[in-house]
């Protein structure tokens, strides 16, 4: 099902083809390339997400979900073949990121690519393999084990320092998407451990790594709770057109171990870039990158990366680096406008800019001083912090040249928390 809306473009230019409609990167990414006269088309499998409204989106399309793998490489190849080379097709999502990797030879006949091959993606979206590329570069990460036996769990009980967390190897086709299970006691490990591995991945992953269905363990630092530290920008295939933002997470959904609500602009740590770089160069990555560590009292340890467009992209669009026209510009060969773009990018400013989503913030605040979950003076620090960077602080969401997307969300938010009552609040009630 399609509907068309024709926008002012550049003629000539290829649309950019985004995916995951709630995604607020697939938001930002739209809004970044309408402003720069490149036509949209958002596919996703529903018509609610607000990226879908956006008023720099001219064309919307309904396909499978991404968790349909099959089904929905069927449709991506098809709608290729019915317009080919018309779209500039990037990833937002892990899986799409691993999909258009695997099946990059066929969609290269129909779209335009940046994609860095299936070897460097899965080896970044895998944790195993990541860890094992991150101490060949010299980047330090937590103290992890893969352990594929019981024994080997006992083992785990004995030498490590917990609490820690049971974490899936990878996010990509997961079933459940949960980032981890924290386990307090020894004699807990082994029990939470089988409970959690029955967590199963798409059939379509298992053939290609039949490993990933054995969960990970590694050692729980809570400074991950407020001291998570992230890199995020873009690196050619040559490796040396690389330009970075530096982030720190200050307050994420839940708080121990959950996705970003508030960031604060933090310095570009060189020996941090230069492993990253030297990372990518390891595995052969060109593309848009986020890149997080936990920043401990000694280290800086690595623990994500997400080579794809990402949540808070949007900070860093705000900030000088428009990641999703980098990505386009190398896409389609333009590297006199690519180059530009960076070296624009370079010169930029900062005001000491601030991510914050509002409405999440507010639900924060507001549901869990209800309950008892977050404490008066911190609520106070938060009111604080929000009305010293009110005029600095960018939205995934909130956007006065672009309403829509807003009401669209809370919609959905009021709808979801109607639907799934125990789940909204756990997590936006209790904090859990």
């Amino acid at each position: 099902m399609v509907e068309a809306a024709a926008r002012a473009r550049v003629e000539g230019r290829p649309s950019a083809l985004l995916f995951s409609a709630s995604f607020y990167g697939t938001l930002a990414a739209a809004r970044c390339f309408g402003r720069n006269g490149i036509a949209v088309t958002v596919a996703d499998p529903g018509r609610l997400g607000p990226a879908s409204w956006s008023r720099f989106v001219g064309r919307r399309v309904q396909c499978p979900p991404e968790s349909q793998p099959e089904a929905f490489m069927d449709w991506l190849l098809d709608f290729g073949r019915q317009e080919p080379f018309q779209h500039v097709l990037y990833p937002t999502s892990d899986e799409l990121a691993w999909l258009v990797s695997v099946h990059a030879a066929e969609l290269k006949r129909y779209f335009h690519l940046y994609d860095p091959g299936v070897a460097a993606v899965y080896g970044l979206l895998n944790k195993r393999k990541l860890f094992e590329a991150g101490q060949e570069v010299g980047l330090k990460l937590p103290r992890t084990w893969f352990p594929e036996s019981e024994e080997d769990l006992e083992a785990i009980s004995r030498e490590a320092r917990f609490p820690v967390l049971i974490k899936p190897t990878t996010q990509i086709l997961y079933s459940t998407h949960r980032k981890g299970l924290p386990v307090a006691e020894p004699s807990q490990l082994v029990e939470e451990y089988r409970a959690f591995a029955r967590d199963g991945y798409a059939p379509m992953l298992v053939k290609f790594d039949p490993a990933v269905a054995r969960p990970m363990v590694q050692e729980f630092h809570p400074e991950a709770a407020q001291g998570i530290y992230s890199l995020s920008g873009f690196v050619d295939e040559t490796g040396e057109l690389f330009e970075v933002r530096g982030a720190m997470k200050v307050l994420q959904r839940p708080r121990r171990l959950g996705v970003g609500v508030c960031f604060e602009s933090a310095p570009v740590r060189d020996d941090l870039a230069e492993g990253l770089q030297r990372l990518c160069k390891r595995l052969g990555y060109h593309g848009v990158f986020e890149v997080e560590f936990i920043q401990t009292k000694d280290d800086f340890l690595l623990i994500d990366f997400n080579p794809r467009y990402y949540g808070q992209m949007g900070f860093d669009i705000a900030r000088g680096l428009p990641l999703p026209l980098l990505a386009y510009h190398a896409a389609v060969g333009d590297q006199l406008s690519l180059q530009r773009e960076v070296e624009h990018a370079r010169a930029w400013k900062g005001r000491g800019e601030v991510f914050c989503n509002r409405i999440a913030l507010e639900m924060l605040l507001n549901l869990q001083r209800l309950s008892g979950a977050l404490p008066v003076e911190e609520a106070r620090q938060w009111r604080r912090w929000l009305g010293q960077n009110r005029e600095v602080a960018v939205d995934p969401l909130i956007d006065a040249d672009d309403l829509m997307p807003t009401a669209v969300e809370l919609a959905q938010i009021l709808y979801g928390s109607a639907r799934h009552p125990r789940a909204f609040v756990r997590m936006m009630v209790l904090n859990r």
